[in-house]
Order: structure tokens, then C-alpha cells, then sequence
């Protein structure tokens, strides 16, 4: 990833500092309390990602070296959520209010931090790259591990010239995919910690990280659509005299357009680089065509969806009413993805449902796909439950399942389509001896699905796939159950009717 701006040090700052946050309609929890509901997740198998991690790293420690795009998003939710948390525990103050401000302006300030760390959201950007290049079995290094604080450009390097010319010649999707897959990694990070802040009722304070990753990738897109990039190209290519050195694409958007609209053109055809050694990798605003800057430039407007949710702002949760004993809260966001046919536009419905009945809530998600290469526009659907009670409790299941119309062949100019799906089932084991009392310190968890051939958000194969994972998930913050269950139930006869 390209750090263009440090979007974390705009306006929000005097939002920290402020006595209160926009409130949240934050209705009753469920039968674990808020704290208990904080969620680590240790990924142990990821199949059959693990087996080409494994081909190109050439060790056993593949999983973590050389991580999945959902093992990356699993890890990098995994560091702000324990961090967020973690600074939420120190007394900063005797006061109350005084103590939340604090401890906001601990956590903003982490974050700014964070893009130079490894787990951090620029660290994610990058491993998304990489796993795209892993799957071709393309060794590659991220330099966040290098500890870069303060640097403007961060690159993944040690790739050699005819590794790239190989993907982008032989795999035309995967190699416009590979440019765009950092974006779609700080995308998904967004979508992953709202779906756990809504459906675990978490108050981690987490919406400049929201806001950060979207204007983020909305700057970049802008430095590359109005041609500003081209300035810290020329200085990549003066200082990057080995081929070592070089990043493998310079600024992201700029080579996604240029893919897109020159499907067919070989790598090599790119010239030489100008230190005279090796292939010129990096794209600049004067090789896009017309076209491709308007494309560009329309992307930019349409990333702004990403801004579009209540939880952008702290609004957790939205009460959609009770009656017979349920309570009925929801939350809604847009989101824009970039791809390797075009963009992805969706609209994401989140329900959930408590019951003094219950000690599990229900919880589901509803997402509306708008697919388009650059002429078309196709439709998805999206459905998806998480942690639903089963056989009393001992057993927590997650589903996903989607349909599609996507443009055949993944081509950015077809006029065709062809449809697709992808169905997946996820089973958490909960090894309390009473589960209805809550869930046990550790679960755990295995999961299978398939797709066929098309993208999916989060998922590196284009190709039809059979996949499968196992680990385990830990809770933060242990409190005891039974009396969190009875404080539920206590909620639950004074606030429901």
C-alpha cells in the first residue's frame, strides 16, 4: 500500500477529545455480558490456501507467513480487538467522563500508529496483495514487518520480474485482482469489525478506524485518478536501483485501470526500467488512456459509499420495535469494492433479534450485489447467520450462501454473464457444561464450503473451489456466566413488554 495522506490526524480528533460521542441505541445484550462477547480467533487450518502458502514459503509456519486474505482479516481484527479493549480496561481517571475521553484518544492514538505495525490495516492491505501473488506461488516480502514508521510508501518486494510476467500473461484476472486486493482488504476489515461491533454489542470505540480505512482508500484512488501519484513514482523508480527493492506494482489503481482497459498487453511490453535494469513495473497517469481516467475518477465518487453507515458515527445499533417477548434491532452500511472485472456496489442489512426466551440472540445479514465491468451491471444476493443455538447451545453455526450474475470470464468489456453462487457452514463447538448459561472460554470450530467460478469478496480463488477451516475462538474479559444470565433475564422482564 501507498501511504498517501495521514487521514487519521484530520478532523476526528477534536471528536475524541469531546465529554461524549454520538450515543448509540444500544438495547439490552445478550445472556454473555458486553465484555464477555469479545471475541479472538486462532485460525489452525485454512485449506487449500495452506497447501500453495506452504509450496511458496517452503515451511510449515505457512498459515501466519504467508496468510490467506481471511486469515489476514481474522488476524488484524483479532490486534485491534484486543487492543481496543485492552486500552479500555486503564483507570486513566477518577472521573467517568474524563476516563472515556481518555481512553478514546488512546485508542485513535494507537491506530495512527498502527499503519506501521504488523496486524495493523496497512500491514492487511499488503498480506491481500500477497495472497493473490501465493496462490501463483510468487514469493514475496511485506515490508511492514521493517517497522517503516513515518514512511509515505510501503512495498511488497524481493519479486522477481518474470514471476510477475507469468501472472499477468497466463492469469489476466488474478493479476488485475492482484491490484485492486488491498482496497478489498481494507474494505472487508471494515465490514468484518461492524458485523462483530453489531452482533456481539461491542463498544470498542472503533469508528475512526472505520472512517480511516474508507477515506484512505478513497485518497489513493483520487491520487491516481487525477494523475498527483506520479511524483512519488518518479522518486520509487530514482531510489529503487535492484530489482529487490521494487514494489511489485507502484501505485495500485493506476495498474488496476491500466489492466482493465489493455486486457491483452503483455507485461513485457511495459519497457525497461529506467535505471536500466529489469522491467519498468510502475504505471503512470500519462499511459491511461482517456478512459481509463474517467473510470478512475468515477470510482473515487462511488467509494464514498463506504462512509455510509450509522456505525461510522457510533450508532451500534437502531431499535426496530418489540412484541411477543422479542426485541428487534437492526443496522445498515453501503459498500464499494473494486475487482478484477470492475466494481462491486452492495447494500448491507444487518437484524438482530433477543428474546427473554432466549439465551442466544439470532442474528442475520442481508447484502444486495451490484455487479459491473465497464459497460454492465449484474445483480447478487448475499445471506448469511451467525452463532445460531443448536442442540441447546452446545453447537454454534455460522451460513453463508450467495448467488450471482457476473460478467463471463471475469472480462472487463463482455457483454455477457454468467451465473454463480457460493454456499459455506461454520460449526463452533461450545464446551460449557451448562450452555445455557453463555459459551465456553474456548470453542472450537471447524468450517467447509464451496464456490464456483467467479469473485467473492475475502476469498482469493476466482476458480470453482472446494474449502475448509478449523481453530479456535477465545473470549475476552470472563465474567461469571450464570450471573450474567441472571442480570439478562432481569433486563429482559423490566425492558421487554
Amino acid at each position: 500500500m501507498k501511504k498517501t495522506l495521514l487521514l487519521l490526524l484530520y478532523c476526528s480528533m477534536w471528536w475524541a477529545a469531546s465529554p461524549q460521542t454520538v450515543p448509540a441505541a444500544h438495547p439490552q445484550a445478550p445472556a454473555d455480558s458486553l465484555t464477555e462477547r469479545l471475541f479472538i480467533d486462532q485460525p489452525l487450518l485454512d485449506l487449500p490456501y495452506l497447501r500453495h502458502a506452504a509450496a511458496t514459503a517452503g515451511n510449515v509456519a505457512a498459515l501466519h507467513l504467508n496468510p490467506s486474505m481471511g486469515v489476514a482479516t481474522t488476524l488484524s481484527i483479532d490486534f485491534y480487538t484486543a487492543a481496543h479493549w485492552g486500552l479500555l480496561q486503564i483507570p486513566y481517571s477518577p472521573k467517568p467522563e474524563h476516563r472515556q475521553r481518555y481512553a478514546r484518544l488512546a485508542i485513535y492514538g494507537f491506530d495512527l500508529l498502527s499503519s506501521w505495525l504488523p496486524l495493523g490495516y496497512a500491514w492487511l492491505h499488503e498480506e491481500y496483495h500477497r495472497s493473490v501473488m501465493t496462490l501463483r506461488g510468487i514469493a514475496s516480502f511485506n515490508e511492514v514487518y521493517l517497522f517503516p514508521v513515518g514512511k509515505n510508501t510501503i512495498s511488497v518486494s524481493r519479486i522477481a520480474d518474470q514471476d510477475l510476467v507469468r501472472l499477468c500473461n497466463r492469469f489476466p484476472a488474478d493479476f488485475a485482482r492482484l491490484m485492486a486486493a488491498g482496497h478489498e482488504g481494507q474494505t472487508i476489515h471494515t465490514q468484518q469489525l461492524q458485523r462483530n461491533q453489531f452482533f456481539y454489542h461491542q463498544q470498542l470505540h472503533n469508528e475512526l478506524l472505520y472512517l480511516n480505512n474508507a477515506l484512505n482508500n478513497t485518497a489513493y484512488l483520487a491520487l491516481c485518478a487525477f494523475g498527483w501519484a506520479d511524483k512519488t513514482t518518479a522518486q520509487m523508480n530514482q531510489r529503487e536501483t535492484d530489482i529487490a527493492s521494487r514494489d511489485f506494482t507502484g501505485m495500485d489503481m493506476m495498474a488496476w485501470a491500466h489492466k482493465l482497459f489493455n486486457p491483452e498487453l503483455p507485461y513485457e511490453a511495459r519497457g525497461t526500467h529506467p535505471s536500466g535494469v529489469g522491467i519498468n513495473r510502475y504505471i503512470t497517469y500519462d499511459q491511461l488512456s482517456p478512459q481509463a481516467r474517467s473510470y478512475l475518477k468515477r470510482q473515487t465518487a462511488l467509494d464514498l459509499l463506504n462512509c455510509v453507515s450509522p456505525m461510522m458515527i457510533g450508532i451500534s445499533h437502531i431499535s426496530l420495535g418489540a412484541k411477543n417477548g422479542r426485541r428487534f434491532i437492526g443496522n445498515f452500511s453501503l459498500r464499494h469494492f473494486l475487482t478484477s472485472f470492475g466494481d462491486d456496489n452492495c447494500a448491507e442489512l444487518l437484524l438482530q433479534v433477543l428474546s427473554e426466551h432466549r439465551t442466544y440472540p439470532l442474528n442475520g445479514y442481508l447484502t444486495l450485489h451490484n455487479y459491473n465491468n465497464y459497460s454492465h451491471s449484474y445483480i447478487g444476493l448475499e445471506l448469511g447467520a451467525s452463532d445460531l443455538p443448536l442442540f441447546g447451545g452446545r453447537l454454534l453455526a455460522g451460513v453463508c450462501c450467495q448467488m450471482w450474475r457476473q460478467p463471463q470470464n471475469l472480462d472487463f468489456f463482455t457483454n455477457a454473464g454468467e451465473w454463480g453462487g457460493s454456499a459455506s457452514l461454520r460449526l463452533r463447538a461450545n464446551l460449557r457444561r451448562h450452555p445455557e448459561e453463555g459459551e465456553s472460554l474456548c470453542s472450537p470450530y471447524i468450517a467447509a464450503g464451496w464456490k464456483s467460478p467467479g469473485w467473492v469478496a475475502g476469498i482469493v480463488f476466482q476458480e470453482q473451489t472446494f474449502f475448509a477451516e478449523a481453530g479456535l475462538k477465545w473470549k475476552l474479559g470472563i465474567k461469571s456466566a450464570r450471573s450474567s444470565s441472571k442480570e439478562h433475564k432481569k433486563q429482559s422482564s423490566q425492558n421487554l413488554p
